[in-house]
């Protein structure tokens, strides 16, 4: 069945954008491909309606899904007009070390990571010798060049996109690649404020909703392979919704 659109109240934004600006940022997929078709057609309309629109995918597209390769090729074409910006997540991350390496144990580390759906996907298993070079041949050179260039983090105005969270007593500058993708203490229990006064748009730990409450943090994670419900932030101005794509 088609998933159903669920769109939060606007209220006051965590941090303003400037007049005619539109941001969404898109929590964890993992492989629910059709709640991100269906999350960017409903977000689609706002953002193409902004005289400057941005689009961030917050990470952890792959993995415990049957839809990773299509979510990823997804977010890499983006929408028509909007600026894309795609993170890197820990599962991107944990792929990619096993893919680009001979080492068992980093195979192994992908495999408990929910690796088996994104390899079925590509007609693959890790009972296979040759499954690198089959792996790699269905994602094609494109992506995996693209995979290995996506950011950690990305700012726009007092808002910072990151997967995971930050150190909370470091500047962004200093903030390690590793803490970006995976932290989650003491990041989780900090009540900030962070450097230069940012808001923090993160997932990386499923939460049951979106908490709206936090004057320093936004969590979009939510779950959606457990849950059957992604979702995502969208800013326009000065306020901000939530909006979901919910399987009924």
């Amino acid at each position: 069945m088609k998933p159903l659109i669920r769109r939060g109240g606007w209220t006051a934004a965590i941090r303003p954008l400037a007049d005619g600006e539109a941001v969404a940022a898109i929590g964890d997929v993992h492989g629910q491909d059709d709640l991100f078709e269906a999350l960017l057609g409903a977000l689609s309309p706002d953002l193409q309606a902004a005289s400057r629109a941005t689009l961030v995918q917050l990470g952890d597209l792959v993995d415990r899904g049957p839809g990773s390769l299509a979510a990823l090729r997804r977010a890499k074409a983006g929408l028509p007009g909007v600026e894309s910006v795609t993170l890197m997540g820990n599962h991107e991350d944990r792929m990619l070390s096993a893919i680009l390496s001979e080492d068992p144990e980093e195979h192994a580390m992908w495999l408990e990571f929910g690796a088996g759906e994104t390899l079925a996907e590509a007609g693959v298993g890790f009972d296979r010798p040759d499954w690198r070079e089959v792996f790699t041949t269905a994602l094609g050179r494109e992506l995996i060049d693209w995979l290995t260039q996506l950011p950690k983090l990305h700012r726009i105005g007092d808002l910072a996109f990151v997967h995971a969270g930050l150190d909370p007593a470091l500047p962004l500058s200093e903030q390690s690649a590793r803490t970006l993708m995976w932290t989650r203490r003491p990041w989780l229990e900090s009540r900030g404020p962070y450097d230069g006064g940012v808001a923090v748009i993160h997932g990386h730990t499923p939460q049951p909703q979106v908490d709206l409450a936090h004057p320093h943090r936004i969590n979009l994670d939510t779950g959606a392979f457990r849950t059957g419900a992604l979702s995502a932030l969208l800013i326009v101005g000065d306020r901000m919704r939530v909006v979901q794509a919910v399987r009924p």
